[in-house]
């Protein structure tokens, strides 16, 4: 596979990254719900993943502690993330939720700074301080709604960060990533389902629009963006994929404004590029 394949392949993933949330909020207006989302965007997964693996001849059967550690990653990373992420869309814009969100790599050399006792050096403080003030571009304390959604997508990312170092620490990178995230997708529908059906929060009466929403956003986020990225990294390498995954949260702001009418001020523009450049900094060789 040629270079630009492999660019081409990153920006598709991130391009499918940024309009899978454009297909969650519109779930919203046929009377979808966070809880309903998360569980039915996980469980579409499941059957398709599931799918796979019997076709591949993957064995569905873990090793000792492999699933308990699963589960712990899962709880955190798959199910908080998501669902928190779901849920900010109630709030704010689903431009500002996934930029807002992009911070987690931020968050990941925290983690590992204050867990891990990993270096900070220059270039990771400048990244911090560059990242926060693009934060700061988007909270609006005016609005006590908005920074309900804000904190939301802030949260999602450093669940997310967690997830990302958990599958790093506890060994789960090793595993096949096909049989990885089928376990991850049902943890999150055992979670998900178990806690909708309990409290009454998961609403099956919906229009087929929503179900077919719901699935293609299982489909682009959940398959072809991660099969795009992996094909996509194999070619570039991590660090020259992640460059071009900027595309993602870019990509989202112009989805929202285009095709669900969402307000974009200068001041989150700004923010924007800030947060993207922070984080740029922060990956960069």
């Amino acid at each position: 596979m040629t270079r630009n394949k492999g660019i081409l392949l990153v920006i598709a993933s991130a391009l499918l990254y940024g309009f899978a949330p454009v297909l969650c909020s519109m779930t919203y207006q046929y009377g979808n719900n966070p809880v309903t989302l998360t569980f039915f965007r996980s469980f579409f997964v499941v059957l398709i993943l599931g799918g796979l693996m019997m076709k591949n001849q993957i064995e569905f059967r873990c090793e000792k502690g492999e699933l308990f550690r699963i589960v712990i990653v899962a709880l955190f990373g798959s199910v908080l993330t998501t669902f928190l992420l779901n849920s900010s869309y109630l709030y704010i814009g689903v431009g500002t939720a996934t930029t807002l969100h992009f911070l987690y790599p931020l968050f990941v050399t925290l983690i590992c700074h204050f867990v891990y006792h990993d270096v900070l050096d220059r270039r990771h403080l400048l990244a911090l301080g560059i990242c926060l003030l693009g934060v700061l571009l988007f909270l609006d304390f005016k609005d006590l709604s908005k920074m309900k959604g804000i904190l939301m997508a802030l949260v999602s990312g450093m669940t997310f960060a967690i997830y990302l170092v958990g599958i790093d620490k506890l060994k789960l990178s090793q595993m096949n990533s096909i049989k990885l995230s089928f376990y991850f997708a049902l943890t999150v529908s055992l979670v998900m389902g178990t806690f909708g059906f309990t409290t009454n929060q998961m609403i099956l009466n919906q229009p087929l629009i929503s179900y077919v929403l719901m699935l293609g956003v299982a489909i682009m986020a959940q398959w072809l963006a991660v099969t795009c990225l992996q094909k996509g990294i194999q070619v570039l390498g991590s660090s020259l994929a992640s460059l071009f995954s900027m595309f993602e949260p870019v990509s989202c702001l112009v989805f929202g404004a285009i095709l669900l009418n969402e307000t974009v001020v200068l001041a989150q523009v700004f923010g924007c590029v800030l947060i993207l450049g922070g984080v740029l900094l922060l990956i960069k060789n």
